[in-house]
């Protein structure tokens, strides 16, 4: 099945309250994770950037945390633009802790799961918390880390999922997804799919509480609810990943039943996304078309990412339960985020 959310247009000369407050969300952004990044280094024990670099490099010899980016994400003077850094910054702080949740967490949430996994002192998040920036008077920046992540849902997608019908056993479903700021502090999505010749489409407002974001989309053709759930993504979201459940639109007996679903961010933006909409064997070959025609590249490099794709929606359940863990997402991330255009 596929989302599609639409779009709020407005017009901003750049000049008014919007931007102004996109301004304010960056410089807040970025001193959050220039905070969470100081206190990573006292839970560690590091007494020099380059001896944090260290612990990075450790986990990933290859990884983006170095000398040079460590001084401009420390001084609070840009963010990562690859979710490798928050895997790896994961990996640093050990197994019980996951990159959607170090990139997406507040200072105050993260500065908890420090305190209780390195025993640090209340002091030295007090010294290190950073200081709330001063808010637009027409509306109070909320205070938790819901905004810090509700950005990185937004967007345009091809969605990719089981195919549920019967006839279909064994095959994907591709769609179109598009998920929207609602201009009240939340989002809008949007679902849209091609089942036998016909398009069909499921809307509902999204909500985040920072480390996931759930929807309860309305199909337009039958009234039934679908839930869709998802895992917050680290920047720079090229995949989000989840669960989609409901009732089997086009069975008579209307199944329950849930899958596994991934949305992958669109950056061609020039065909027609529905135009793709269909059902396909469940093939590596397949989805490096896909891909490749959503913009990321070279087309040499995207095979084994596409191969990974189908392997994570295919996998079985294990012990009658069926759940979605954050880490497999990341490994997809990275993945697509190394294939995704500047």
């Amino acid at each position: 099945m596929n989302v599609s959310l639409v779009r709020k247009r407005d017009v901003d000369d750049g000049t008014g309250p919007r931007d102004s407050d996109a301004r304010l969300a960056t410089r807040s952004a970025g001193a959050s994770l220039a905070a969470k990044l100081r206190l990573t280094s006292r839970a560690l024990g590091c007494t020099t950037s380059k001896e944090l670099c260290a612990r990075f490099a450790a986990v990933n010899p290859g990884t983006a945390f170095t000398t040079q980016n460590a001084y401009k994400w420390l001084g609070g003077k840009a963010m990562p633009r690859m979710s490798s850094v928050y895997d790896d910054w994961a990996r640093v702080l050990g197994p019980d802790v996951s990159a959607s949740f170090v990139a997406a967490a507040s200072f105050d949430e993260f500065a908890a799961t420090l305190i209780a996994q390195f025993d640090l002192p209340e002091a030295t998040v007090a010294e290190l918390r950073p200081e709330a920036p001063p808010s637009p008077e027409r509306r109070a920046a909320p205070a938790d880390a819901c905004w810090q992540a509700r950005p990185l849902f937004v967007g345009s997608y091809l969605a990719v999922s089981p195919a549920w019908s019967r006839a279909e056993r064994g095959k994907l479903i591709l769609g179109h997804a598009e998920i929207a700021d609602d201009g009240q502090d939340g989002l809008e999505c949007r679902y849209s799919e091609r089942l036998f010749g016909r398009v069909v489409t499921m809307a509902g407002r999204m909500v985040s509480d920072g480390r996931t974001a759930q929807a309860s989309l309305v199909c337009s053709a039958t009234q039934r609810l679908m839930f869709l759930g998802l895992h917050a993504p680290a920047p720079p979201a090229n995949v989000i990943g989840g669960m989609l459940a409901g009732a089997v639109l086009h069975d008579v007996e209307a199944r329950t039943t849930a899958s596994r679903i991934l949305l992958l961010r669109d950056h061609s933006a020039t065909q027609d996304p529905l135009a793709r909409g269909r059902y396909a064997d469940a093939s590596g070959e397949i989805i490096d078309q896909e891909i490749g025609l959503l913009g990321y590249r070279p087309a040499g490099d995207r095979r084994p990412a596409a191969d990974h794709i189908v392997a994570f929606l295919m996998a079985a359940t294990e012990g009658g339960i069926f759940d979605i863990r954050p880490d497999g997402i990341a490994a997809l991330a990275g993945a697509l985020d190394r294939l995704a255009p500047d």
